[in-house]
């Protein structure tokens, strides 16, 4: 470093060369050049492996945790900014005032989700599974959807980020599964706790059981299913979420631990934005299929539905193949596809071929705008790996409405094909739907590629 005065010396040469120029007067200072670590791990009290199992259950002991980068956002009952986990931690942003009660575990439940994704290296309580993470958190009124919605829209006017939802309901909300959608069009990765009532009837819950939301049950210390945590075709895939610890916040001798998918949540949560950080831009979806299709398989071979595709590792996603992308998504209906409806603009016309993917729960239908010019006739041909559905829409009276005007649903896997010819006055917009079908044979993420012609449709 010439231009700072600085000059690093073998040992043979600093031996022979630093007492000369301390005789000249020449030398400010000489020491011994130190390795240095990004970030010394695993020394807070709460992060030993009998503590922390969970942070090596997940592989988080194996890789070197990047800097702040893509953003973590904490939609919660606020974080206290002033337990020792969050005291003086950069990057950590509160979207709206934070109101927290020590004395109530209501309302510091999201500090310990908080902690649990992000919690600071600083010699006291736990360790986060990404400490340097940039951390955004919006205190929930309540658990309301209008709260949920508000957060979300907060969520996303501060930009791109992986959103936890710690939290559920046995009614889903349309108003909610949009907002969910519009994170999702504008860059943001959702991540869901499954819900911890297995034992309660198992009912579906929300907003895990939505298109688009990586949903997160809890396994134990061995690694096996938690009694407690849901079940359904939504689970993605599992993370530790029994006895996650937290600092008391006023005596260092004191901890908690707590159970429930609330806390194996933000560890994948945290993963996701680690995973994003390291390996640069790709689309929600993308991540969240490197995730899953990068989770350990435990349990029943396969996905099962207690633990998805399996156990989050964070050393396998770091390295896994990054999946194709499908960049419409979420396209599952004329709604969000055309302009002003769930977005702003309308989603390009798709190209004469093109291929992307399905799913029973992520993603059961895509939708797609096609131009038809006047006197044309439209051949579409859908080559799937599984059996779906194939219908052409035309746009109805209301916005966001559709008829159908031509359908193709084969048993099996055949080729799908459907026409129409456009016998209007002008070009027309018409919309390409392509849906599972009844029997998709147990196909995960079934593909399918799409080809479309057009020709001068006969007199």
């Amino acid at each position: 470093a010439e231009p700072l005065g600085i000059w690093k010396l073998s040992g043979p040469a600093a031996t022979r060369l630093v007492p000369q120029l301390e005789r000249l007067g020449a030398l400010r200072s000489a020491e011994p050049s130190r390795s240095r670590d990004a970030l010394v791990r695993f020394t807070d009290p709460l992060a030993t492996p009998e503590l922390g199992y969970h942070l090596y259950a997940v592989g988080a002991d194996q890789a070197e945790p990047p800097g702040p980068g893509f953003p973590i956002t904490v939609l919660d009952s606020g974080i206290d900014l002033f337990h020792p986990d969050f005291a003086g931690r950069p990057d950590t942003i509160a979207l709206n005032p934070q109101s927290v009660d020590r004395d109530d575990q209501d309302t510091y439940h999201g500090t310990t989700v908080g902690s649990t994704a992000a919690a600071a290296v600083n010699g006291v309580g736990a360790e986060g599974i990404y400490p340097l993470a940039r951390l955004r958190t919006y205190d929930l009124a309540d658990l309301s959807d209008s709260s949920v919605i508000a957060g979300i829209a907060a969520a996303v006017k501060a930009g791109p980020s992986v959103i936890n939802l710690s939290l559920g309901g046995s009614s889903a909300s349309r108003a909610e599964y949009e907002a969910i959608q519009f994170a999702v069009g504008s860059g943001s990765l959702v991540v869901a706790a499954s819900g911890n009532e297995l034992g309660a009837g198992n009912p579906t819950l929300f907003p895990a059981s939505y298109p688009h939301v990586l949903t997160v049950g809890a396994v134990d210390r061995e690694g096996n299913s938690s009694v407690f945590s849901s079940a359904s075709p939504a689970v993605d895939l599992v993370a530790p979420g029994e006895d996650i610890p937290l600092q008391n916040p006023t005596d260092a001798d004191l901890f908690a631990l707590e159970s429930g998918t609330s806390f194996a949540a933000p560890i994948v949560a945290a993963a996701a934005a680690w995973v994003r950080t390291v390996r640069g831009a790709m689309s929600p979806t993308q991540l969240a299929d490197l995730l899953r299709s990068s989770a350990t398989d435990i349990d029943a071979v396969g996905f099962d539905e207690r633990t998805g595709f399996g156990l989050l590792s964070i050393p396998a996603a770091l390295a896994a193949p990054i999946p194709r992308n499908d960049p419409q998504e979420p396209n599952d209906e004329v709604r969000q596809v055309i302009a002003g409806g769930l977005f702003r603009a309308a989603k390009p016309f798709v190209a004469s071929k093109f291929a992307a993917a399905l799913d029973a729960t992520e993603d059961p239908a895509d939708v797609y705008r096609v131009s038809v010019p006047k006197n044309q006739k439209l051949t579409v041909r859908v080559t799937p790996t599984a059996d779906v559905g194939v219908l052409l829409l035309e746009p109805g009276t209301r916005p966001g409405s559709s008829r159908r005007i031509a359908v193709s649903d084969r048993a099996g896997r055949g080729v799908e094909t459907v026409t129409w010819t456009n016998r209007g006055r002008g070009a027309a917009v018409i919309y390409l739907q392509v849906e599972l079908g009844s029997r998709p044979g147990g196909v995960a993420n079934p593909g399918y590629a799409v080809a479309l012609t057009r020709a001068r449709a006969p007199r």
